[in-house]
């Protein structure tokens, strides 16, 4: 597979994550700042979307990618990132309408009012974040220029 070394380190700066905040006794508000290897996250996110094509992401790909972006939540480096690929923002917006974590919903709503152009597939999915049970989303969402 192409992106087994880029999914690998993907896969492999989340597990690491995953596991330091495993071992938080408690996550008080803004929590993940306190993750000193963001930049490795940063790094393999980075390398990820400019090296792997879209049309190669895989369901686990999408999972990972949407749980870095919601622990992203106070700094928003990945979303920033992302509005460079517009077609990879709508991507994971697809995939966060169903997503459990508001945080990575209310980003990709957000970093979708933030397009130039959001006709099309944008716009549609702006439209869904703004019916989001959690009303952050849809306040992010309202955001938008539509």
């Amino acid at each position: 597979m192409a992106d087994s070394t880029e999914l690998q380190n993907l896969k492999h700066e989340i597990t690491a994550f995953r596991e330091w905040a495993d071992k938080l006794p408690n996550h008080t508000p803004e929590w993940e700042v306190f993750y000193l290897w963001w930049d490795n996250i940063y790094d393999v996110v980075k390398e990820y979307v400019e090296k792997v094509p879209l049309n190669t992401w895989t369901s686990e790909t999408f999972e990972l990618l949407l749980y870095a972006l919601a622990r992203d939540n106070e700094d928003e480096v990945i979303l920033h990132f992302l509005e460079n690929y517009p077609e990879h923002l709508v991507a994971l917006a697809t995939k966060a309408l169903t997503y459990g974590d508001y945080k990575a919903r209310w980003q990709v709503a957000y970093g979708l009012s933030k397009l130039k152009n959001n006709q099309g597939v944008a716009k549609e999915l702006l439209q869904q974040f703004l019916l989001d049970e959690e009303e952050y989303v849809r306040r992010r969402a309202s955001f938008a220029r539509v």
